[in-house]
Parts: C-alpha cells; sequence; structure tokens
C-alpha cells in the first residue's frame, strides 16, 4: 500500500495552492545572431518544450528577478495533452484545453520556433541563436508511426494534429486502434461511448491491456470496452497497410477506414548531435543524475518524458520532475546543496468515456465513476491556475 506521505505529494501536486498570476507581458528577442549590447545582471535560463515540465519551471521563476528566461515551443500556448483523446468526438473541447503561455508568463520571452541545434552553451532556432547560463530540455518523445504505409493513420500528440483528422473520425464506420496502453485504452474509450455506431478494433501486441498496471484493471478495462462493442486482440502487432487492409503477424486482416496509433514511443533528440554519445541511453533518452542534471554538463537540466529515468512517462512524473528543477535553479544561485529526485510508485488516472474510468495506484485499483470525476477534476483545476489574475 502506497504510504501517507506518497498520497499526500501526488494530491499536492494535482491540487495544489493557487498560483498568483499578474496580466501578461511578452518580451520579444533580436533577430537571429544578433547582440544585445545591453549589460547582463539577471542569469539567463532557457526552456525548451513547454509542455508541462517546461511550463512548471517557468511559471515558478517567472517572478524572480534574478533569472532572465526564455520558453522555445513550436506552439504559442500551452496544451493539456491527457485530455487529447476527447478531441476526437468533440473538437470543440479544444478551448477547454488549451492557454496562450503569454496569458500567465508576464516576465518570460516566449520563442514560438522550431529548434535547430543544441549545444553546451547556446540554443539555435530557425530565426535566431539564444545563449544560456543554464538550460532545460524538456521537449517531450516521438509517437513514430512504425508502418512503411502511414496512409490514414494518426498519433495522439498534439491538438492541431487531432483537430485536423475530425472530419474522417466522423465519417469514419470503422475505425482502429494499434496500442492498448493508457492513450489507446483511452481514446478506445472515448470512441465506443461516445460513437456507438462506429465499429472500433483494438490491437494490442501484449497479452493484456494497460500490462504495466495490476491485472484487475487490464480485466477491467478490456470487460468495459468490450461490453460497448469494441473488438479487441491481444498478442498481435500490426505490420502491414494495404490499401485500408492492416495485417497483423498473426495473421489477420482488419479493414478499417483509418487508425489511430498509440503503440510505443520514441526518444530522439536529435537536435544535440555536437553532444558526445554519452549522454544517451541505448534508447536516445537523456542520461541524468540524481538532482536531473544532464550527465557531465551540470548546467543543463533534463525533464519529462525525455529522461533515462525508469518510470512512467506521465504528467504526473513531469510535473514531479518540474518541482525538484525549479527548486535547484534556486539553490543555483543560492549557492547551495541540491536537491536530488526520487521515483514514487506512480498513479494513473485513466478515463473510459465521461462516466468511467480506473484510477491506480498500485495496488490499489478503483474503478468506475469516481475517477472519471477526478480526471475531470484534475483537468479543471490544472487549467484554472493558468488563468491571468485581474
Amino acid at each position: 500500500m502506497a504510504s501517507r506521505e506518497e498520497w499526500e505529494s501526488f494530491f499536492l501536486l494535482f491540487f495544489p495552492h493557487p498560483l498568483k498570476m499578474s496580466l501578461p507581458c511578452v518580451r520579444v528577442l533580436p533577430t537571429m545572431w544578433s547582440t544585445d549590447p545591453t549589460p547582463r545582471k539577471s542569469t539567463r535560463l532557457v526552456i525548451l518544450g513547454g509542455g508541462f515540465c517546461g511550463t512548471s519551471i517557468a511559471q515558478r521563476l517567472d517572478s524572480n528577478n534574478s533569472y532572465e528566461i526564455t520558453l522555445i515551443d513550436e506552439n504559442s500556448y500551452f496544451e493539456y495533452t491527457p485530455a487529447l483523446p476527447k478531441l476526437l468526438t468533440d473538437p470543440e473541447y479544444l478551448s477547454d484545453i488549451i492557454v496562450p503561455y503569454s496569458q500567465f508568463l508576464d516576465r518570460t520571452t516566449i520563442l514560438s520556433e522550431k529548434i535547430t541545434k543544441v549545444t553546451p552553451h547556446f540554443v539555435e532556432t530557425e530565426e535566431r541563436r539564444v545563449t544560456f547560463d543554464y538550460l532545460v530540455i524538456s521537449t517531450g518523445i516521438k509517437y513514430p508511426i512504425r508502418l512503411d504505409n502511414p496512409r490514414n493513420v494518426f498519433p495522439i500528440k498534439k491538438a492541431a494534429q487531432v483537430i485536423r483528422w475530425t472530419d474522417k473520425i466522423r465519417s469514419a464506420d470503422h475505425i482502429l486502434i494499434i496500442g492498448g496502453g493508457v492513450i489507446g485504452t483511452e481514446v478506445a474509450g472515448e470512441l465506443t461511448t461516445k460513437t456507438p455506431e462506429k465499429k472500433v478494433t483494438l490491437v494490442h501486441a501484449h497479452e493484456r491491456l494497460l500490462e504495466r498496471t495490476p491485472s484487475f484493471a487490464s480485466h477491467f478495462a478490456q470487460s468495459f470496452l468490450e461490453a460497448q462493442g469494441v473488438t479487441v486482440h491481444l498478442g498481435e502487432k500490426i505490420i502491414q497497410q494495404v490499401n485500408g487492409q492492416f495485417l497483423t503477424d498473426h495473421p489477420r486482416t482488419i479493414n478499417a477506414d483509418l487508425a489511430v496509433w498509440c503503440a510505443g514511443i520514441e526518444h530522439d533528440p536529435w537536435f544535440m548531435e555536437e553532444f558526445n554519445n554519452s549522454i544517451f541511453t541505448e534508447n536516445g533518452a537523456l542520461r541524468v543524475n540524481a538532482h536531473l542534471q544532464l550527465v557531465g554538463h551540470p548546467h543543463i537540466y533534463v525533464g519529462g518524458d525525455l529522461t533515462s529515468i525508469k518510470e512512467e512517462k506521465t504528467a504526473y512524473n513531469a510535473k514531479r520532475h518540474a518541482k525538484i528543477i525549479g527548486t535547484n535553479l534556486i539553490r543555483e544561485l543560492r549557492n547551495t546543496k541540491l536537491k536530488e529526485y526520487t521515483k514514487h510508485p506512480t498513479p494513473l488516472v485513466i478515463s473510459l468515456g465521461n462516466r468511467n474510468g480506473l484510477f491506480v495506484f498500485s495496488p490499489l485499483t478503483l474503478p468506475g465513476s469516481i475517477p472519471a470525476l477526478l480526471k475531470w477534476g484534475i483537468k479543471k483545476r490544472e487549467m484554472r491556475k493558468f488563468s491571468p489574475r485581474f
């Protein structure tokens, strides 16, 4: 059973005290290769990636005058990615899960640009070079589609990406879900409860859904989905697509109008080619020490899904990384001992449509409507703290 401290840690992370906000004010950096002659008094902090980890750090340090912060992300807004499956059937839900960075970051410079290179001393985007004293890398991971023919196959990664597929989803009669982890299971739950007239098939390479959770959670999820009409094939992989026919390794042929790819992740920090290979694990993750510093580079921190830490890649853990990194960046200024990151059991709140779900905090598994309400409440609380205070 989880200890009292672990339970408190979980709820404090998702239900923190309201943060003090101020009106937005965005500064603009000069264009590429230009030099700012103004003497610098603040420590330059660059944050790559505006997901849960990067945004949490920027928000915490935004009012700290000792840091001059630049946040670089291709988007100009934060998006609440755990709710992306809901966009499949309700594109208008988008307004509930995105918020411009400028709305809650007062002093931070926002650069909505693509990163092209990262070195130990500067970052390059398509527009400019930005030097730093400290760097936080929290760019997340990729969801590669491992099929030679990816036509009519898309991953659940970004809101804009999902929105582009809503018309095809609406017109599809048969939707295939490839992968039965957390995302695949949630996608299946969303589709089958919101569009019961559609045929939904889920193919998962492992012998049970949600294979890293207790067996009860797996069995509940499968029973729920099958009761709603979802066809579930376990222990099979989709290996090929030919003219809308998806082939498994058993073999089995599945005729589907489109497929949602939810099978596997990939660490690919390609923009760090100038670093020594010793910073990468075999699968491309970034090696970090106990303080979440990149090995061999104490002025560079890494948080979120890109780290080599063996734990669930969740928003919950990304926020825990942010808490440690934010604390250590403050301690860097004070020249005091850095705080270490400690892994804890990872809570999962899995939705199965709007009214059912699973709360998993191993070995505890709680199914039913309470987890669904909890997931809704977490989302509301998270988004509310980004509201400006007038």
